[in-house]
């Protein structure tokens, strides 16, 4: 083999590894579930992102999210307040909310898109608290809603507030 086209391809190799980490990951499946949140009556149909690539792809490249609808990230263990979410190829803007282990929000953001082609010039949104899940949902509904830390998230599988409220008082 050539030497110069050794080293060429040796000192090309870190530039397609990098280039490589970029790539978007690959559309995935979600399910959905049903869940109230703080003193909201009506639910939010949000999209279940519980493995890994969930997680990694998130709603990048969505278009349109529906007024009650959202995401809601799980993870089977404690989240570092460091660990934060960014907006590469995310197209609209999203509000966040980072939730303790008993569902309680720790901390919200209004995220905005990121333009940028490089993810490097993403902003993070880490909370800097410890978090075991995240709900994500259009940008402005908490301020609509009046949602606040120490609101809590609650599962509905009947689509009924009131009764998802009770389920998690009797819980305790």
């Amino acid at each position: 083999m050539n030497y110069r086209v050794f080293f060429a391809l040796i000192f090309m190799l870190p530039f397609c590894v990098q280039a490589q980490q970029w790539q978007v990951p690959e559309p995935q499946e979600f399910d959905t579930t049903q869940v109230c949140l703080g003193d909201l009556s009506q639910p939010l149909t949000v999209e279940l992102a519980d493995t890994q690539e969930q997680h990694a792809r998130g709603l990048m490249q969505r278009e349109s999210l529906g007024k009650y609808n959202g995401m809601w990230f799980r993870y089977g263990q404690e989240r570092p307040g460091y660990s934060g979410f960014w907006m590469y190829q995310t197209l609209i803007p999203l509000d966040i909310a980072y939730l303790d282990k008993n569902r309680r929000i720790v901390k919200t953001f209004t995220m905005r898109p990121c333009g940028s082609n490089d993810p490097n010039n993403c902003r993070s949104y880490s909370p800097g608290k410890r978090y075991w899940s995240v709900l994500e949902v259009n940008a402005g509904f908490f301020a609509e809603h009046d949602i606040r830390t120490g609101d809590q998230l609650n599962k509905s599988p009947d689509g009924n507030c009131e009764s998802a409220k009770e389920n998690n008082n009797n819980e305790k």
